[in-house]
């Protein structure tokens, strides 16, 4: 049944409104605040979210993190969702306690995790494999979970060896769950054919129309080699522009930061390709180097109504339905906002 909907998945990355990192979403977790934005996830016919693990938080409250993780299973799954949860991240700061407890708009953002001094070090990485055991443990045959991700977006070659030592260590359990990587680009799959079944390419801003169709032409032929499904897990909107998304010397226009997510919606819909939209609900750039052009992205306020209707409309591929649309960005990220506006 799960097979099935490898090329039907129509998914989410969902972190909380007022998380900045993966340890704040868990120390922070509220059940009504899931309840409710599940709920909204639901309503635009999400099958899927994606979200991140966080093993400096099961290091402190491994109890805690079990009870928090399963009311979120538990909730995803009455409202048909299936979840794939990321047990590590390689984007981000380094995660020293001021980095994690960091909320400033303008410098808190994702935390690497493991950090680098861990993930250089093989002689550590036991610590990290310690949570990989725990985790597939109690979770490798779960049904409430679609496939399991090893790793964020590996970059450096301590990274990748990182990656596939810990989808290894996944593999020993004999888990009935599909393991995927969150990599970046098409090609980095190479890296990983003998330890993963689910391919990722990540396509945040993508160019134009004609690009994206050539990548989803390279998809279909790669699926077809490699009889793995590959799946979208990133995608946000078209930005036609000479500079790099990512870049601090980028600059951008106040229209190319805000969320304009229905034209890609459009192209990717009845791909058979399975994808998830960064992100479920209306929040600042994950990283600061995009936060500092004012880059937001998503769908929802915390009260249910939408930025755009029009988006919301394309995500769900209903041009009838009805949310109350608020077209402007939440007022407690005053400070990002104000640098969509210079």
């Amino acid at each position: 049944m799960r097979e099935e909907l490898f090329n039907k998945v129509h998914g989410v990355v969902y972190i909380p409104t007022r998380s900045y990192n993966a340890y704040q979403t868990w120390r922070d977790y509220s059940d009504a605040e899931t309840e409710r934005d599940l709920g909204y996830a639901q309503s635009l016919g999400f099958n899927a979210i994606r979200l991140w693990q966080s093993f400096e938080y099961w290091r402190e409250e491994p109890q805690l993190f079990q009870e928090r993780f399963e009311n979120l299973l538990n909730t995803a799954s009455s409202k048909g969702i299936l979840v794939m949860p990321s047990l590590f991240e390689c984007c981000g700061r380094e995660p020293t306690k001021a980095n994690i407890e960091d909320t400033n708009q303008l410098t808190a953002e994702a935390i690497r995790s493991p950090g680098s001094t861990m993930t250089n070090d093989p002689a550590r990485w036991e610590e990290p494999m310690a949570f990989v055991d725990w985790f597939m443990g109690l979770y490798k045959n779960d049904c409430r979970l679609l496939a399991i991700e090893a790793t964020n977006e590996p970059k450096s070659s301590n990274d990748h060896r990182f990656g596939v030592a810990v989808a290894e260590r996944m593999r020993r359990f004999s888990g009935s769950l599909p393991i995927t990587i969150g990599s970046q680009e098409l090609v980095d799959n190479l890296l990983y054919t003998d330890c993963v079944d689910i391919y990722q390419t990540h396509e945040n801003f993508v160019l134009s129309e004609a690009q994206l169709k050539t990548t989803l032409s390279r998809i279909r032929m790669v699926q077809e080699v490699s009889g793995k499904p590959i799946w979208i897990a990133e995608w946000q909107r078209f930005r036609n522009t000479q500079f790099n998304s990512f870049s601090d010397d980028a600059h951008f226009t106040r229209q190319d930061v805000l969320p304009d997510h229905a034209h890609l919606a459009e192209v990717l819909r009845d791909t058979g390709v399975g994808t998830f939209l960064w992100s479920l609900m209306l929040k600042p750039a994950y990283l600061t180097v995009s936060r500092r052009h004012g880059t937001f992205s998503g769908v929802f306020h915390e009260d249910g109504s939408v930025y755009s209707l029009a988006d919301a409309r394309a995500i769900a591929g209903d041009p009838t339905l009805e949310l109350p649309e608020n077209h402007t960005l939440p007022t407690q990220f005053e400070r990002v906002v104000a640098l969509c506006d210079q």
